[in-house]
């Protein structure tokens, strides 16, 4: 393409020299000019051609940066090996309960609350949160047959999502400090805000990409229980899960178990009891398949 823009240029260039010279008779002083005459129209012609040429280049260089950019050499620790369902072939409704930003003093209660339901849950770790006894926490969880997701370290929308390497800064540090505590390697992740959150827009694609090729399997949720969303009571939390899970074969049901989620905390107990009404048995997110918004 770029061959043909040159000669295209060249034949250009030839015929405007041509015309320059047959037209050596012209009156060229100031009051012979006319403001049109400026650009002719073989010197429009040529200052397009070399515009977009120019820009080709520019855009070129951009799109080798964007899309054939290598992170494989990049934080090589952070990879996983796992094989995740790609259908569901149970014959029960299982739910799935994800608690997101910890771990916290809440934590504790939440995997008391689940040991005395003999239930199995999923946790998406926030790496600044950990402290020495949220360490505790995370070794109860693997102890007691929970899965531990990576969600992220900092959990500021301006450090995670500027570009694909801060991105994978984080999830390896944290990635390294769910090893370094638990001896288990993370294989599941969530977003901060989801998948289609606003701040990840223009680069979300490429992180996706980037994770799955590293063995990470992404995981958003249906069922929301909004108890990290405006004034919630212990009866909203429980009826926005309850009026989303019955259009779900495989429900996951998101919750929060920071410091602030008191009333989660108050309101599990009853969760778990009216989903196992309804017919649910309950797992961990490792045993089904990947789900990711539609956006």
């Amino acid at each position: 393409m770029n061959k043909l823009i040159y000669f295209i240029i060249l034949i250009v260039m030839g015929l405007f020299l041509l015309y320059v010279f047959q037209n050596e008779g012209i009156d060229v002083s100031k009051e012979g000019i006319d403001s049109y005459d400026l650009y002719d129209e073989h010197t429009l012609i040529l200052a397009e051609l070399e515009n977009e040429l120019a820009a080709e280049e520019r855009n070129h260089i951009h799109n080798e940066s964007d899309s054939e950019q290598d992170y494989r050499s990049m934080f090589p620790d952070l990879y996983a090996v796992y094989e995740f369902p790609d259908k569901m072939e149970s014959e029960n409704k299982i739910a799935y309960l994800t608690f997101d930003d910890g771990p916290s003093s809440n934590t504790f209660e939440i995997l008391d609350i689940l040991d005395d339901k003999n239930v199995r849950a999923t946790f998406f770790i926030v790496g600044s949160a950990i402290t020495r006894e949220g360490e505790g926490a995370l070794r109860r969880m693997v102890n007691e047959g929970h899965v531990i997701g990576i969600h992220t370290y900092s959990h500021l929308c301006n450090e995670i999502y500027c570009s694909v390497e801060r991105f994978l800064d984080d999830y390896n540090t944290v990635n390294q400090q769910i090893y370094d505590i638990t001896g288990k390697r993370a294989n599941i992740y969530r977003f901060p805000w989801g998948s289609n959150n606003g701040y990840s827009r223009g680069i979300k694609d490429i992180l996706i990409d980037e994770m799955n090729r590293r063995g990470f399997a992404c995981y958003d949720w249906n069922v929301d229980s909004n108890d990290s969303v405006g004034r919630p009571t212990a009866y909203s939390i429980r009826h926005n899960v309850e009026k989303d899970l019955g259009a779900h074969d495989y429900p996951i049901v998101l919750m929060h178990d920071s410091d602030i989620h008191n009333l989660t905390v108050e309101t599990l107990p009853e969760i778990i009891d009216m989903i196992r009404d309804r017919g649910y048995d309950f797992d961990t997110l490792d045993k089904r398949k990947p789900y990711i918004f539609e956006w």
